[in-house]
């Protein structure tokens, strides 16, 4: 076991990077290209929830072993809950919802928006709300502290900040492309704002918990 250690405190920190990447997000984009343009008539049940956090659960245990033991802290990624930063979440939740909505409306001018919802993934009607706030805090922080803390990190320092920042986005459309069109036009402005913020404060819980209480809303509303 310590010669195991020993190896993986050895790796080159692009193996590092490409292991993270891969097992976080690989399957979620594999899904998602393969789901381009035929998204099911209700995306988001109570199986396909339970079956993310079952997954994301598991993925996020593996790879903080990891990265434990490749010398990461919380420090490192920036996660630090304060009356401010809890306050900057809030915040950036309302700029998130903002900004798709302006997004959209500027859109509209040259994509058929009725096209566009059509083919956005349907929620199903009896989600229950219990399940939707553990989905939204999962996947929430899940999603932020790869994505973002990680990917930013890692690459900021060796190829620059905007090289992170679109990089981050990158991947956060690749899985969000079975969204069609109206994913692909909310989480592009998502992710450049989401990487700014962070290059800007260093700082990831505002990140989370505006993707929670974004996710809440989102689908919380869905389902009435």
């Amino acid at each position: 076991m310590d010669q195991f250690r020993e190896m993986v405190r050895r790796l080159p920190v692009g193996v590092e990077f490409l292991i993270v990447v891969t097992l976080a997000f690989g399957q979620a984009v594999f899904s998602s290209i393969l789901a381009i343009g035929t998204p099911e008539v209700s995306t988001y049940t109570t199986e396909a929830l339970i079956s993310l956090v079952i997954t994301e659960l598991l993925n996020f245990a593996f790879l903080s072993w990891f990265l434990y033991l490749r010398g990461w802290t919380l420090e490192k990624f920036g996660l630090r809950v304060t009356v401010r930063t809890m306050g900057g979440g809030i915040l950036l939740a309302a700029g998130t919802l903002a900004l798709w909505y302006f997004v959209q409306i500027v859109a509209s001018y040259g994509v058929d928006m009725v096209a566009a919802q059509q083919m956005y993934p349907k929620v199903s009607p009896k989600l229950d709300l219990q399940l939707v706030f553990l989905t939204s805090v999962v996947n929430g922080t899940y999603e932020e502290l790869f994505v973002a803390g990680y990917v930013i990190t890692v690459l900021a320092g060796a190829r620059g900040i905007w090289t992170a920042v679109n990089v981050s986005t990158g991947i956060r459309v690749l899985y969000h492309l079975y969204q069609g069109t109206l994913g692909v036009i909310s989480i592009v402005p998502m992710g450049l704002l989401y990487g700014y913020v962070y290059v800007r404060t260093r700082q990831l819980w505002p990140l989370i918990l505006a993707h929670i209480l974004v996710d809440v809303v989102g689908l919380a509303l869905s389902t009435q």
